[in-house]
């Protein structure tokens, strides 16, 4: 049995001589390779096809979704009814603009220089903004928080049985009964 697996050896390294299967297996090894020399990344060849690394197509459809997204944009985004229509956008004019006037008015009633005024103002007007957007924000965030926590609380509760009680049909006509004698016999008003 042994000289059976030997000669299948001999003939598997005939077969890699002659350019058989093993052949392609020797191409992926190095050439110039010794004992305990160390192997790079660089030395061999690569392990996939592709000529495209990984983060070189990531980096390739980040840009194809940057395009779409850039050509989605259009002028009638920026309309003032599309502006107003997005949530905390008034709240961050307002205080931007309150905040720009009174940063504007302070600096030039203390400096008597409208050009130092000016600037000042833009500042206030962009600190203000963004200020006022993050606090809407932030509300905007708690309301849905608490909205949720009622929802699942509401949820969570057991339901009332509807209809449980079976009433007695006698007792349901005396009382509509009732009511329309009541209803035709006296009058809607009284005086005393």
């Amino acid at each position: 049995m042994v000289w059976w697996l030997s000669g299948g050896k001999k003939e598997e390294a005939e077969k890699a001589e002659d350019g058989g299967p093993k052949s392609d297996a020797k191409q992926g090894q190095l050439t110039n390779y010794s004992r305990g020399q160390r192997i790079l990344l660089e030395d061999t060849k690569p392990r996939f096809n592709g000529e495209t690394s990984q983060s070189q197509l990531a980096v390739s459809q980040e840009e194809a979704n940057f395009r779409r997204a850039w050509n989605s944009i259009s002028k009638e985004d920026f309309s003032f009814g599309k502006l107003t229509a997005i949530p905390c956008f008034r709240d961050a004019g307002l205080v931007g603009f309150t905040c720009m006037f009174v940063t504007g008015a302070v600096t030039f009633l203390y400096h008597k220089n409208p050009t130092r005024a000016a600037n000042w103002s833009v500042g206030g007007l962009l600190l203000g903004s963004v200020v006022g957007w993050e606090q809407c924000r932030l509300r905007r965030k708690r309301s849905f928080q608490v909205a949720q926590m009622a929802r699942q609380t509401v949820a969570a509760k057991p339901k009332p049985m509807l209809n449980a009680v079976a009433h007695d049909e006698k007792t349901k006509h005396q009382w509509d009964g009732h009511t329309q004698q009541e209803q035709q016999g006296k009058s809607w008003y009284k005086f005393w």
